[in-house]
């Protein structure tokens, strides 16, 4: 994988981190004589959708040689982990694609947004005072590994698109390893909580510079994650106060972050829109049962997917804030929509309307799409904090 991505031999560090959290039963590579020349990889996940948790395979590690490309291998890749996932009755995928155009072809769609934020400390003042009792501490790994794992469980409850992660997965994130650092300084890693109770932690790296008109540092914000409005106010605050800094930047921040209406210049941060999670429905029936809809509703969907047939047909969606069923329907449908589209909406990332205006959905029923959008409509925006 190292070598398609042109990137330097994994260290015995790296390859130790790695090891934690590789699950060797779920490992693809192909193999031409004794060379691996592709592979494919999934995590075993639990996923927060709209009202619920879900399992979800994480695809990761994908990779062709460019000597092997053209020849099939990433479509038998896709093939055997879809199956793979179908039959262990895991009803969603999940990955994040190095180039936008590689995974609608097997059904993902673009579920998810994330936001890279810059924020100018000398515009970073804040519009009212900060209030609430809890205090900040730096914390070494063992401790942040409970504190944080703590922290993460509790956010991700209401959080759709966010993924259950145990100790095991926040002692990986915590690796400090010279890879990720590009020149900048190890972790530092902030705990906030009120007495015993942490509520809030951020990690972060520093890059000292000077110019000619004195300190001109950069703060990069690897990870925020905090679970009250006290606590992410707070942390926010100690990360744009920290001394020599000209400019705080961060990646993966969702993308209704409350931070510009924490700071009183509103044309901060400066933000740049990319793509997210790339999410599959592998079991459609079981994937829109296992969520809640914001509105009572019924919907017929006509669903097309080609690369897997199991998907393919027609079904009746009954479902609102305290139950959801879908099953198989000979009815006429009210939307045509291929699966990976299915799988744009299915988090609330996207509303069926944009899908239809961009010629994606069909409306085969008046007032279809209006029902639709009230029913999978979220009070959030689906974020996911933590790569794989």
């Amino acid at each position: 994988m190292r070598r398609a991505f042109g990137a330097s031999l994994p260290t015995d560090e790296e390859l130790a981190v790695s090891r934690e959290i590789t699950e060797f039963d779920r490992t693809l590579a192909f193999f031409d004589g004794p060379e691996i020349v592709a592979t494919a990889g999934i995590f075993s996940y639990e996923m927060t959708v709209p009202g619920g948790t879900l399992p979800c395979g994480g695809v990761t590690r994908v990779s062709v040689l460019s000597t092997h490309r053209r020849r099939g291998l990433l479509t038998a890749m896709m093939r055997r982990q879809l199956d793979d996932m179908h039959e262990r009755g895991e009803p969603l995928a999940a990955l994040y694609a190095s180039e936008a155009p590689i995974y609608g072809r097997f059904g993902y769609g673009l579920a998810t947004y994330q936001a890279a934020v810059e924020v100018d400390r000398s515009h970073a003042g804040f519009a009212k005072a900060l209030t609430g009792s809890g205090r900040l501490a730096m914390v070494d790994v063992p401790t942040a590994v409970g504190a944080f794992t703590r922290i993460w469980e509790q956010a991700r409850r209401d959080q759709p698109g966010m993924l259950r992660l145990d100790e095991r997965w926040i002692r990986s994130e915590l690796a400090d390893l010279e890879l990720h650092r590009e020149g900048a300084s190890p972790h530092y890693r902030v705990l906030y909580q009120i007495d015993d109770n942490p509520s809030g932690f951020a990690v972060y790296r520093i890059k000292l510079a000077w110019d000619a008109s004195g300190p001109n540092g950069v703060l990069r914000l690897e990870m925020l994650v905090a679970t009250s409005p006290e606590a992410y106010a707070a942390l926010w605050r100690h990360l744009l106060d920290v001394d020599l800094m000209a400019r705080v930047s961060a990646e993966m921040r969702p993308v209704d972050e409350p931070l510009r209406f924490l700071l009183a210049d509103s044309r901060q941060p400066k933000t740049r829109i990319e793509d997210g999670l790339w999410v599959r429905l592998v079991d459609v029936p079981t994937a829109l049962a296992g969520r809640r809809y914001a509105a009572e509703g019924r919907l017929g969907l006509r669903v097309r997917d080609a690369f897997c047939p199991w998907n393919d047909g027609h079904f009746e969606l009954n479902g609102g804030p305290h139950t959801a069923e879908c099953r198989r329907h000979d009815g006429n449908p009210d939307l045509a929509i291929d699966v990976a589209d299915l799988a744009a909406v299915y988090l609330g990332g996207n509303r069926f309307r944009t899908l239809m205006e961009a010629g994606r959905v069909e409306e085969l029923q008046p007032g279809a799409v209006a029902r639709a959008d009230a029913m999978f409509a979220t009070n959030r925006a689906p974020w996911c904090p933590s790569h794989f």
